[in-house]
């Protein structure tokens, strides 16, 4: 009978791991499709011709890493209506790596994003590499390195290890 329960505990585990997972990306996914939306339009503003060609080749790598990040996203709801519905960790596990996966290509769009704004606003290339490389370093910590060394200092248990 314990396995039962044990069996009914790991599913409900995984079925709400699932759903915060979901209810993240409801959160992130609008955000990431307003800076597309934004990044698709500079192109044709007036005033991007005076961009230089680096400039231009890191915009493209922001504009496709946002885009990028952007389809990994919107991949588990996809993955969801696809796949298998009684494989639920496949699910949780590909949908927490393509949102990590994401979460990198997002934070490399808006550190390119600042770099190619700060260096055209200034000229500057010191002032554009210190802060697209605050933004990055920012990013990284907020987004990874602190959640997983709270992770491994509350012992990896927390209230939606998700």
């Amino acid at each position: 009978m314990s396995l039962g329960k044990d069996s009914d505990s790991s599913v409900i585990e995984e079925r709400e791991r699932y759903r915060e997972l979901l209810e993240e990306l409801r959160t992130i996914i609008p955000g990431v499709q307003v800076l597309l939306a934004f990044l698709l339009t500079v192109p044709f503003a007036a005033g991007f011709e005076e961009v230089d060609k680096a400039g231009k080749v890191i915009f493209s790598v922001s504009l496709m890493a946002v885009a990028l990040a952007a389809i990994l996203f919107l991949a588990p709801a996809s993955y969801h209506r696809l796949a298998d519905r009684k494989d639920r960790r496949g699910r949780i596990s590909f949908g927490v790596r393509v949102t990590l996966a994401g979460m990198a290509l997002l934070a490399l769009s808006i550190t390119c994003a600042v770099f190619v704004v700060v260096r055209f606003l200034f000229g500057s290339l010191l002032l554009a590499l210190i802060l697209a490389f605050a933004a990055a370093a920012l990013s990284f910590f907020t987004w990874y390195l602190h959640p997983v060394k709270n992770r491994r200092h509350t012992g990896g248990v927390s209230e939606s290890s998700g």
